[in-house]
């Protein structure tokens, strides 16, 4: 499994594999390098072809510090599945001239037309999304370039809704 980690403003690649019974680590596409990891609780020893490594881990889903004798270490995890799944939600896709799905649903009404000069917080289109009227907003004050579906159209996560062309 693929895993990003963000470490004093640099993200690295780290793979995670385990095959049989066996976990080997990859970090920055160097080749992978077998490792065993034992947890008692918070402190971890990881025995690597490097050395042994004893640290005391604390986190919660993605901010992790490890106490080191040479001191903490603090940085965030995010894995592969999680950075997709924020992806298809729209997460990450928002730009400011662009609106996305951030959920399937069926596009009920569209509020604005190409051309409508529109202010931030402005409805520009409602989507019935579990069985919910939701009203999708414009991000930024400026105009509508582009409305990228139809009323009636059934739209998937991550499908681009609008374009806003911003105010200048």
């Amino acid at each position: 499994m693929l895993f990003y980690i963000n470490y004093q403003g640099e993200e690295y690649k780290v793979r995670v594999e385990q095959k049989d019974g066996q976990y080997s680590v990859s970090v920055g596409g160097e080749p992978e390098a077998p490792v065993e990891i034992s947890f008692y609780g918070n402190d971890c020893t990881l025995l690597h072809e490097k050395g042994v490594f004893h640290a005391n881990v604390v986190g919660d889903k993605s901010d992790y510090t490890v106490w080191i004798p040479e001191g903490n270490l603090s940085f965030s995890v995010e894995s592969e599945y999680r950075r997709i799944v924020g992806l298809l939600r729209g997460q990450n896709l928002n730009t400011e001239n662009n609106v996305y799905s951030k959920m399937p649903g069926k596009i009920m009404k569209i509020t604005a037309k190409e051309g409508d000069k529109i202010q931030k917080g402005q409805g520009i289109l409602v989507m019935e999304a579990m069985k919910m009227e939701n009203e999708i907003k414009a991000l930024i004050d400026g105009q509508i370039k582009r409305i990228c579906v139809k009323e009636g159209q059934a739209v998937e996560t991550g499908t681009l809704l609008a374009e806003i062309a911003p105010e200048e």
